[in-house]
């Protein structure tokens, strides 16, 4: 998978998060926007919501995989830090299904 679509789907997956967060805890939607960590409002359990989105919609694009798992959590740089970061996992996991 490209990672332009990747990055589509994540910006889509992120702006659909907003919907149900309150203006002042609402993600950046950018290609470059923290994700997890001390410049993003989310909190560990809006991660997994976020991840769960995620990949309900690489199921829904034919390309299922999966986030929080062991190889994802023990990567010494989260893969979930920023938009970027993720995008580049998702490619490499994308390239694996």
């Amino acid at each position: 998978m490209e990672q332009d679509a990747i990055l589509s789907i994540v910006l889509r997956v992120v702006e659909q998060t907003n919907l149900a967060r309150v203006i002042t805890h609402r993600l950046e939607v950018s290609p470059t926007a923290p994700l997890f960590g001390p410049f993003s409002p989310l909190d560990s359990l809006g991660l997994v919501a976020l991840l769960i989105d995620l990949e309900e919609a690489f199921d829904e694009a034919g390309y299922p995989v999966t986030l929080s798992d062991e190889r994802a959590l023990s990567q010494t740089r989260s893969p979930f830090r920023d938009v970027p970061a993720l995008v580049a996992y998702l490619a490499t996991l994308t390239k694996e299904s």
